[in-house]
This record gives C-alpha cells, sequence and structure tokens, in this order.
C-alpha cells in the first residue's frame, strides 16, 4: 500500500492511529509511515490523531482518504499534554464504538509486517516494546495505600508503537481513579501508567516479557532477537534512534525501498535492501 492509494475500507476490528502535530513530517518520519502502510493489509483503518489548527494539506495530500480526528490543541504542545490525551477515557471512546482496538503508531515507529489479525486474536489489552531493564515503582493510592503499598516492576511495554484493547483501557482509568489523576496531573508516562497500574487490575491482561518482545521492540533489540531465535518483531519504535544498524539489517531483508536523505546530523541509511536517495 502506497501513500497515494491508502483508504478506509473499514474492517471494524483495529484503528490504527497516527497521532500528529506537525505541519509536515520530517523525511524519516515519512518512510517510516510510508513503509508501515505499504505493508498492512488492505482494507485497514487508519486515522490520523491531530490539534484543532492543525493544516493538515499535507497529509491529504500524500494520504489521501485517511480521515483527521481531531482533539484539543494543547494535547499536542507538549509531551506531557500528549500523555493526558492518552489518559483521557474520551479519546478511547472515540474509537470504541467501531474499533476494538487500536494500534498506535507513532512516527518514529515502523512495521516491519502486519500481524495484527494474530495480536488481536489474543487476550491482551496492552502490548508494547519490553523494557530490558524494567521499571520499578512503589505504588501507595487506590486499592494499595498506606500499609497495603507495595513495589512493582514491569517490563511491558513502551507506548510508542502499542496495541490496546479500547474498552479495557477505559476500564482500568475508571478502575483506578486516584493514579488516573496523580498521572494526569503531572503529565507522567501514559505507557507507565497502562503498565504499572494495568499490572495490579483484576482484569486488565498484560504480556510477559518475551511474548511482548514479538510484537514490537525498542531497546537492546539485538538481545531479543538472540532469544527469539531471529525472529523478528512486528515491528520497532525509535528505530533509527536507538540501535539504527540493527533495523536497517532487518529492512535489507525485505523488497527495496527508498529512503530519503537523512537530515542533517544524522547516518543515510544505505544497504542492499536500503537505498539512500539525496
Amino acid at each position: 500500500m502506497s501513500s497515494s492509494n491508502i483508504t478506509n475500507a473499514s474492517n471494524g476490528q483495529c484503528a490504527i492511529v497516527i497521532p500528529i502535530y506537525r505541519a509536515e513530517l520530517e523525511p524519516l518520519e515519512k518512510f517510516s509511515l510510508d513503509y508501515s502502510t505499504q505493508h498492512l493489509k488492505p482494507g485497514r483503518d487508519l486515522f490520523f490523531v491531530a490539534p484543532e489548527h492543525l493544516d493538515v494539506g499535507y497529509y491529504t495530500r500524500h494520504y489521501p482518504g485517511v480521515p483527521v480526528v481531531r482533539f484539543d490543541n494543547g494535547y499536542f504542545a507538549s509531551v506531557k499534554g500528549y500523555n493526558r490525551l492518552l489518559l483521557n477515557p474520551a479519546f478511547y471512546e472515540r474509537f470504541a464504538s467501531s474499533h476494538e482496538f487500536m494500534l498506535i503508531l507513532q512516527t518514529d515507529a515502523i512495521l516491519l509486517r502486519d500481524d495484527l489479525d494474530h495480536w488481536c486474536s489474543q487476550p491482551w489489552d496492552y502490548v508494547g516494546a519490553p523494557w530490558p531493564d524494567g521499571l520499578e515503582v512503589m505504588i501507595n493510592l487506590d486499592n494499595f495505600t498506606g500499609p497495603l503499598g507495595k513495589r512493582v516492576k514491569v517490563h511491558v511495554g513502551n507506548g510508542g508503537l502499542s496495541l490496546r484493547r479500547n474498552a479495557a483501557c477505559i476500564q482500568l482509568l475508571k478502575e483506578f481513579p486516584q493514579a488516573t489523576d496523580m498521572f494526569l496531573r503531572s503529565g507522567s508516562s501514559e505507557d507507565i501508567f497502562f503498565s504499572l497500574i494495568g499490572s495490579q487490575s483484576v482484569g486488565f491482561k498484560i504480556p510477559n516479557e518475551r511474548v511482548a518482545s514479538l510484537f514490537a521492540l525498542e531497546l537492546q533489540p539485538e538481545r531479543y532477537l538472540a532469544i527469539n531465535q531471529g525472529r523478528a518483531p512486528m515491528g520497532g519504535h525509535a528505530w533509527w534512534r536507538y540501535n539504527q544498524p540493527f533495523w536497517v539489517a532487518l529492512l535489507e531483508q525485505q523488497p527495496p525501498v527508498l529512503v530519503p536523505a537523512a537530515p542533517p546530523g544524522r547516518p543515510i541509511l544505505s544497504g542492499g535492501g536500503v537505498v539512500a536517495a539525496h
């Protein structure tokens, strides 16, 4: 699927949600989005999520047929604002009536292939790339206040490329009102909320570290590839930031795709299956 022929013939299961906040994509962002959409199965539902006042002319030219869902500008003014958007039940409610799941596909994420049918058939309510060293936090709120407070360590996972069951996310935000309020007020990372607080829910289901590593990778991807005996994940997040050679090697295993010249200060991708354009 190229950027010129994206359509929105609904299959009603998973909304692919692409947050945007600038008038145009940077070259590597556009490559990532084009590469990802080219590897989606026909009929996937794509949506741009954008500020109310963003001029989206660039996106309607390059990605005709993809609807733009608008939210208040403040949600896109900072990272904290974005976290508050994804911690707002109204965000998930906008999609829940038509789609059971959403795939958050940030513009620095990339899909190597489309395994969404498999992942949507699994019991998980949230899955993202694992954190190799884990994240450990003391929880002292809601059901775990005072002497019931507990130290929790989680490994799953990053929200930049993540699959979420809409109804379950709405329910989790309501199940832990104190935690939700604390994260909203502080603008803390939304993926940490779903990982830490979700791990203490009576019903919210998150996979273990190894299962998540087959969905997506971010940090130490070569470690997980070895654990999984060379089986690549469905995709990755921040792929040119943390271990570009690893991802270039995976991209080279795919049919040749043209990569735009890297912005100043970033190496230009090259190799057998990835061609650098100048």
